[in-house]
Formats: C-alpha cells, structure tokens, sequence
C-alpha cells in the first residue's frame, strides 16, 4: 500500500438517493431518514460490493445501482467497494445520532471502559477519530521505528528446498530423482560408461538430480506482521486525515504517513506486502527474543481490529460498542441506578452480574438472576430457561422485584413499540410478573401505564438529563412484587 494510487480512488463517486435527495458519502458523517433507498456507484471497478457483511451486486452500467429498505433499520451501514470503505447512517425519530454520541460520552465518563466506538454487524468498525489519533499519539513513533529496524535489518529463516544439481552426494533425493528422470529420460539422462543407471545392457548416467538444499528466507510470519503492520497505519492514516482534524494533529499525521511511504520503498515491504496478512498470527520465532519484533507484535495485537467488544470482559482503553440497542441499555442502565442512588460495583460495567448496589436496592444487568432473587415457571424443570432481563431491580429488604427492559424502538406515536410491549409480555408470563417496564427513547417527561385485568406495563422514555426520570421511576417502585416462583 503506497499512496500513489490514491488520485485513482478518488474517482469513484458513490451516493445514497432517498427521499430527501441524494448525499454523497465521501468520509464525513452522512445520514438518512429510514426509508426505501437506492445505493448510486460510479468509476467502480467491479460489481461485487460487501454491504454489513454481506456480498451484494450492483446493476450493471456505468452507474451501478443496488435499491434497499431500511425502513426499520436505525444505526450505522458499512459500505465495501473496490477495497475502499464508506459508511453511512440511518437515523429515525429516537435519540438520532447526537443521542447516540451524547449517550456514548456519558458511559466514557462514568467509566463503563467504552470509548465510543461503532461496531458494524460484518465486525469492522467505524473508527473515532479521536480515538484513533489517540492510538498514534501513542504508539506511531514506536512502531515505526520498530518496523523500521525490522525492515533494514530483517531476520530469516533457514528452510529446506528441493532443486535440480547436477552434482550429486549425500543431499540426493532418490524418490524425487527418478520420478524427474522417468519423465523425460531422453533429456534427463546421458549414455555413459560406468554410468549408475542400467537399461538394455547399457548404462547411463542422470544430466540432473533432485537434491536437499538449505536456504535463508526472509518471508516468514515475524517479517510478514512487520510489513502488513506498518500498511494497516498507512490505511488509518488515510482515514484519519479524511476527517476533520486540527492543524497539529492534522500536520503529525501527516509526517506519520510520509515516514511510511519511505518505508513502504525497503525491499523487504516490497516484497511481502501482498503476502497473505500475518496480523494475527501467534507469536513466532524472533518476536519472543528481538525487541523490535516483540513490540511489532504487541503493538499489532492492539491496533489490529482496533479493539474489544463490549462483554462482560475487562475492556481496555480501545473498544467496541455493539449496537445502538447495546449503548441505549447501557445508559438506560447507568440513568435508573443514577436515580436510585446507585453505585457501580465494579470499574469495568458489566464485569460482574450485580453491575450497581446501593443501601436499599440491587440493580442486575443483562443476565441470568440469581436463583433466590427471582425464578422463572420453568426454573426447576428438566428445560431450564436462561433468560437475561435487561435490568432487575431487587429491594434487598423485602425480597420484591421489578424487571425493566431497554428497547431502543419508538412506535409511529412516540410511545414504545408494539413489538416492545410483546417482547415483555413473555418476561410477564414467565416470571409470574403483574407489572413490567419498558424503558425506550420516546417522547414526554411522564411514564405511561397501560393497564387491566390486574396486568400492567410502565412506559417510561429515558432520552436525556430532563427526561423526567425521577418522577417515572415511582411508577416502578409501587408495582414492586414479590417474586413468585422463588
């Protein structure tokens, strides 16, 4: 990867065409209202296109088109077109994406260990770049001079190869000599006196044999990482400077991407570069002894997918967020134990099923409940459920319970989704629950009750700070129950 071909790319133009007119993606943030939409492409070199992870094919034509519905669809869309990357989002009447971004800068700040960034559903992500210049900042002087040694002063491999001699010795290979001798004897072998070959009363003796030599090799998977290092931070670099950056990030970035294209001229980039990718591979041969291969490695490991999903797993300073639906539950989650005085249990949100205590309450997290918190109908049968409320919330004292489910849907009224009031209508049925929750980035400051028949379900939109929260939540707090099949 050079930059070279760049101006080439730069003649490609694709478009989304909806509704409200036609945008151009061109590595700003673009963004359309959910809705049948047509994809244009022009100065493509190929059909084939990669949409969310799935191989699509444009019409053909000099234009080519491919028409899609994302009337239901909320959240970013990842576009792969002749290597290049563009992405777009859709965004309907909920929190759109400065919710989104709001959201994602309250969990940075309460240290869920999430970073903001944007995972697609093909596992590539669309990357901050305050994240990614963050990562530079960091690492890109050492890990150009590490790749830099590595490329001037490379260590190899010795292999064993087979190769036609004309000498023969102890390095012969008699198998492989014969099968090349009988498959052309007319060239292959000699008339010869005393010649080690017999056949029709003369001998002969072979022209060529095939021999064991050993040979120093520089593409080894050490030499390979090094290489396809240094072009996945020439990629970030060109991704980077695509954005709106600042005039001293802007300028550093710059000089970082002018050291790789020296580097990408050593002989050994030269040749590997269009190897298979070795980024990750394990660890092998000189990165567990030379420094400069060591740190290759461990800096490969952290740039090299540019993160960790959001799980229950200790996440570092680079993550992932899953979906839209992921971060509304987060902050859902992060606002209730806000209102409830509430605090994290642990410095990782999510690493520990009971995420939030307080004096008076516990707040459970997108897992299995414990068995003497509350139970399901079918906990004790020989098919176990294990389902996973969004939020539990258990008054230690008296043993009662509340379910709260996240859903990050707005029906066509403002309210939850129909969909929504389904979907809690099973946790109803199989807690043995009267009342549920649903919380939802909807519109109004109070909680709506739907009720009857001794059933009910509390809608409740959490979208900001004003959202009213403290009052909706009483809503909650009296349709405390016991659990019944505890």
């Amino acid at each position: 990867m050079t930059s070279s071909p760049e101006p080439a790319k730069n003649r490609m133009r694709v478009s989304i065409v909806a509704r409200s007119g036609e945008v151009q993606l061109a590595g700003q943030s673009v963004s359309v209202a959910p809705g049948p939409i047509v994809l244009s492409v022009t100065g493509h070199a190929g059909r084939r296109i990669r949409l969310d992870g799935v191989d699509r094919r444009l019409s053909a034509g000099t234009t080519g088109v491919l028409a899609l519905d994302y009337t239901r669809s909320t959240g970013f869309h990842r576009i792969e077109i002749d290597d290049q990357a563009f992405w777009f989002a859709t965004e309907d009447h909920k929190l759109r994406l400065e919710g989104i971004t709001r959201m994602l800068n309250h969990l940075h700040n309460l240290g869920t260990g999430w970073t903001g960034q944007a995972l697609f559903s093909d596992g590539s992500g669309y990357l901050d770049p305050h994240v990614v210049y963050g990562w530079f900042d960091a690492n890109a002087d050492g890990a150009l001079d590490a790749i830099e040694t590595v490329l001037t002063a490379p260590r190899t491999d010795e292999v064993s190869v087979r190769a036609l001699s004309r000498r023969g010795g102890s390095s012969v290979l008699t198998v492989p000599t014969m099968r090349f001798l009988r498959s052309d004897p007319q060239r292959n072998v000699i008339e010869q006196e005393g010649g080690l070959l017999t056949a029709t009363g003369k001998t002969y003796s072979p022209t060529r044999v095939v021999a064991r030599r050993r040979q120093r090799m520089v593409d080894t998977v050490a030499n390979r990482r090094a290489v396809h290092l240094l072009g996945l931070i020439h990629q970030l670099l060109s991704e980077l400077m695509r954005t709106q950056l600042p005039a001293v990030p802007r300028a550093r970035c710059r000089l970082w991407r002018e050291r790789v294209g020296r580097l990408f001229a050593q002989p050994l980039a030269v040749k590997l570069r269009l190897k298979p990718s070795a980024l990750a591979l394990p660890r092998h041969g000189p990165e567990f002894t030379d420094r400069s291969y060591g740190k290759v490695f461990d800096l490969a490991k952290t740039v090299g997918g540019f993160g960790w999903t959001a799980s229950a797993d200790p996440a570092r300073r680079y993550s992932y967020i899953e979906s839209a639906d992921r971060i509304y539950q987060a902050y859902a989650a992060h606002r209730v134990a806000s209102v409830l005085g509430l605090a994290q249990t642990s410095g990782t949100f999510g690493a520990v099923p009971l995420a939030f205590t307080g004096p008076d309450f516990d707040l459970y997290y997108d897992t299995v409940p414990p068995a003497d918190v509350i139970a399901s109908w079918r906990a004790r049968t020989p098919v176990p459920d294990a389902s996973k409320p969004d939020l539990l919330l258990h008054e230690r004292a008296t043993g009662k319970v509340a379910v709260l489910d996240a859903k990050y849907r707005v029906g066509s009224d403002g309210h939850a989704s129909e969909d929504s009031r389904k979907e809690v209508a099973a946790y109803q049925s199989l807690y043995g629950l009267s009342s549920i929750a649903i919380l939802y980035p909807g519109v109004g400051r109070n909680a709506r009750v739907i009720t009857d028949h001794g059933k009910s379900v509390v809608e409740i939109p959490i979208v900001g700070p004003d959202d009213g929260l403290d009052q909706a939540m009483v809503e909650v707090l009296d349709r405390l129950q016991p659990p019944l099949y505890v």
